[in-house]
């Protein structure tokens, strides 16, 4: 039931509008004021969906009005009523659904309410979504989770928890609110997926895959499509896709996740263009998966990445950017052309990192360490997405 309030400083208009509005089953008639403060009352008091307000009314202007009303209770939608039409601009500004000139005919009215109750369906499937992702949200924060009640509640909102699925995790570097929107909700469309947005990036469930014995392969294909589909999203963005270790339990829903996210967030530092990466092609990865949450992590990083990062700030100098790609390319070579130096110049900031460092860049045991102080550092530095 929409409930709606009138506001019209003229009763015979009032009455016109309450005989017409009666006439839909699905809206009742909280209030009709000629008083603006009056209604206002109600508005503050009642659960109010609707409003019909005139614009041109002698102790207050609607519109200014309507501006007060939004800024109490954003959700209340707003339908001009008024005799002139030189305030359809100023009206729309301030996001009415509809604009009705009087008198108001059951017509125009029919095509109001219609548009209200369109608006409203996607308001409910917008709550749905939003419920699903704080709903997913929470369990990547759970340490033990109990499948009984998760499957219960994810049935409640939809989701399909019953099945088996595999985890992605999608990183668009730099891609907007909107974008990570609408592909989600491309996504979702197809039943064998279900994707929301997470602090990081975008969580993607996917329930085409059934058999462990083939897991791997299947996932990097699907993967693949993904990306693709996301690439029409986010042009000229990276993407990058991370996917988890096939698991069917329920119980490592939120370590799954953090396996693929911790992929993709290492991969977006290794590559240049957008790829799918999988958690067991990691490297040393699932080998560090486990002791990512040490204390000791903090200790490694200031000892070696922190000393690197720091001397860059006093000095104005590059080392850091210059010791990833040391590590990231094959060759000295490779790295000088893909920071757009000279060869000899790697050579004497490699030596400086080197100093800074107290360490061998040739040695196995330098390249460990600053590997690992490295993955950690990234996996630490994750940043979060922003609404832009």
């Amino acid at each position: 039931m929409i409930r709606t309030v009138l506001v019209d400083d003229e009763r015979p208009a009032l009455k016109a509008l309450e005989h017409l509005l009666s006439q839909y089953p699905n809206v009742e008639i909280a209030g009709s004021f000629t008083d603006i403060e009056k209604a206002l009352k109600l508005i503050k008091s009642g659960n109010i969906h609707l409003l019909f307000l005139d614009i041109d009314m002698p102790k207050q202007n609607g519109i200014e009005f309507a501006k007060k009303i939004h800024r109490q209770n954003s959700n209340i939608e707003i339908v001009f009523v008024t005799a002139y039409q030189q305030f359809a601009v100023d009206a729309f500004e301030v996001k009415a659904i509809d604009y009705v000139m009087k008198p108001v005919s059951k017509k125009r009215l029919d095509s109001t309410i219609e548009r209200l109750a369109r608006n409203s369906q996607a308001v409910n499937c917008l709550a749905v979504s939003q419920n699903q992702t704080d709903f997913l949200n929470q369990l990547l924060t759970k340490t033990n989770i109990d499948p009984e009640a998760a499957l219960l509640q994810a049935a409640e909102l939809g989701i399909n928890f019953a099945k088996p699925f595999s985890i992605y995790f999608l990183l668009p570097i730099e891609g907007n609110k909107q974008a990570r929107t609408s592909f989600i909700s491309k996504l979702v469309s197809d039943p064998g997926f279900m994707a929301w947005e997470t602090p990081h990036g975008i969580g993607i469930l996917d329930y085409t895959i059934t058999a462990p014995n083939n897991a791997k392969e299947l996932e990097l294909a699907n993967a693949e499509t993904i990306k693709t589909i996301a690439a029409g999203y986010f042009p000229e963005k990276k993407v990058i896709l991370g996917i988890a270790e096939y698991n069917p339990n329920l119980e490592s829903f939120a370590d799954r996740y953090v396996q693929a996210r911790n992929t993709a967030v290492i991969a977006a530092r290794m590559v240049a263009h957008s790829a799918v990466y999988h958690f067991l092609d990691s490297c040393f990865l699932p080998v560090l998966d486990q002791y990512i949450n040490n204390h000791n992590r903090d200790v490694l990083i200031d000892r070696t990445i922190g000393k690197i990062l720091e001397y860059d700030r006093l000095n104005s100098t590059d080392l850091f950017p210059t010791m990833e790609q040391i590590f990231f390319n094959n060759s000295l070579q490779e790295g000088a052309n893909t920071l757009f130096v000279h060869y000899k110049t790697i050579v004497f900031r490699k030596q400086s990192i080197e100093k800074v460092l107290g360490i061998s860049l040739n040695s196995f045991s330098g390249r460990t360490m600053l590997g690992v102080a490295l993955t950690i550092y990234y996996l630490k530095n994750i940043p979060v997405l922003s609404d832009d």
